[in-house]
């Protein structure tokens, strides 16, 4: 469980000034994920807008899940569908923010965004333990603020499902996966990183968290198909857990498309995905062994 404040390893850069969207980034935002499910309530905490799902059972935990979409697509209400299946499965209670988007709003935006909803969840009586989860790039969010905690292990656990991770775009799945991922490639990555970045260093470890210090990391439940471009980042980080000692649940399945839990909801491989995320929660709880 997160304590009464939330310290970092080293302070945030500050929030800098983007640019306007194109008018077809604004087009493509129109888009979203299969979200045939409804049922949430609006909510601003830390002065972010947020969609609520359910309720945390005795015991049981908060899940903040930061949606996928490159940071500069994807939203709370597009999520609503993955989140109420995950509130079920983990029966908890799912909080999806609409973080900060690029171009407008660049690195660090988002990462300020979260930090500010877990101080004040945190800051609740009665807090309940907080898993921080998150898809593609919400995933390599999740991880960064993680890892920037201090302790990182002030977090019950991690959930991520085909994170981003490495903003350098140096991976060689990205060439061997090219024809096998209709989602996300070299190209599409290059321009999301260009208008999240601006300019920003993608060697910090606040955008790329696989060149960052891991130590400390809560219980990590990592997902990812060996068939998208971001395989190796997935590789990369359950070799880096697996040699410092962090508790981690890896599942890399062939054949599945990038973030395939989100976007094809009635796979057999997500009811697995959702049943291994039970278990997994649980397990962070200290409610089985």
């Amino acid at each position: 469980m997160i304590g009464k404040t939330v310290s970092l390893r080293r302070p945030l850069p500050p929030r800098r000034d983007g640019h306007a969207a194109d008018e077809a980034l604004l087009a493509r935002r129109l888009a979203a994920p299969p979200n045939s499910e409804t049922g949430s309530q609006e909510q601003v905490i830390a002065g972010v807008a947020c969609r609520l799902i359910g309720e945390a059972a005795p015991g049981g935990a908060k899940i903040v899940h930061l949606h996928g979409g490159g940071y500069r697509l994807g939203s709370a209400k597009d999520w609503v569908g993955f989140g109420s299946r995950l509130a079920a499965a983990a029966v908890a209670q799912v909080i999806l923010p609409d973080y900060s988007l690029a171009p407008e709003r660049p690195f660090p935006h988002a990462v300020h965004d979260v930090i500010g909803i877990l101080t004040e969840l945190s800051s609740r009586p009665e807090a309940d333990p907080i898993i921080l989860s998150g898809d593609s790039a919400g995933g390599g969010l999740a991880l960064a603020i993680a890892a920037a905690l201090s302790p990182p292990s002030a977090l019950a656990g991690l959930i991520l499902v085909s994170p981003w991770l490495d903003l350098r775009i140096v991976a060689e799945s990205y060439e061997r996966c090219a024809k096998t991922d209709p989602l996300f490639s070299s190209e599409s990555a290059q321009a999301s990183a260009a208008d999240y970045l601006q300019g920003w260093s993608a060697d910090d470890p606040l955008v790329s968290p696989l060149l960052g210090e891991l130590d400390g990391l809560p219980p990590v439940c990592l997902f990812a198909s060996s068939a998208e471009v971001l395989a190796d980042d997935s590789l990369s980080l359950a070799r880096q857990l697996g040699l410092i000692g962090i508790p981690i649940t890896s599942v890399m399945l062939p054949d599945l498309l990038h973030d395939w839990p989100v976007m094809e909801p009635q796979r057999r491989e997500t009811a697995i995905f959702f049943e291994i995320v039970k278990t997994f929660v649980r397990q962070s709880l200290g409610l089985i062994a």
